[in-house]
């Protein structure tokens, strides 16, 4: 099983998928950097800055994770040999509590803006949602993450 982070938006939101994924026993994790946040500042505080809060945000679980940047999101879910599932604000996708998850599938999580862009959601082989139960709509990406990496790993144990 893989993950994909399509053009994350915010760094804590990011570094909390990160850690994240690392706890949940990910080796590596994909991101596609559409909002350049894995490049560090120009100037030399702020790239020694960006390390520590890396550290710290990530509870240093970028030490144990590989982070491997998509340049051509989709020539990489073109080329990607098993199912791509995305997760969507959608009642028409698959509930989250009905998906059934394959070890080789690909999870894929959009901006916190804009979710996932039309051109991938075209490549998707299967979408899923989290089902909201109160009022608000949604959740935040890395809470959203969270639940279904969850639900999601159950299949590898």
């Amino acid at each position: 099983m893989d993950l994909l982070l399509y053009a994350p938006e915010y760094r804590p939101n990011m570094s909390s998928m990160i850690r994240s994924a690392e706890f949940f026993g990910f080796r590596s994790i994909y991101i596609y950097d559409q909002n350049e946040l894995l490049s560090p500042p120009k100037n030399k505080k702020g790239r020694a800055d960006m390390e520590h809060l890396a550290r710290v945000w990530t509870a240093g679980a970028v030490d144990y994770i590989e982070i491997i940047n998509v340049e051509d999101p989709i020539q990489f879910l073109v080329d990607y040999p098993a199912r791509k599932i995305g997760t969507l604000i959608n009642e028409e996708a698959i509930h989250l509590n009905d998906m059934a998850w394959e070890s080789e599938d690909l999870i894929l999580f959009g901006s916190e803006k804009d979710g996932l862009p039309a051109p991938i959601i075209e490549l998707l082989d299967e979408a899923v949602y989290v089902p909201s139960i109160g009022h608000t709509d949604c959740l935040n990406v890395a809470v959203t993450f969270g639940i279904v990496v969850e639900k999601a790993v159950q299949i590898l144990h």
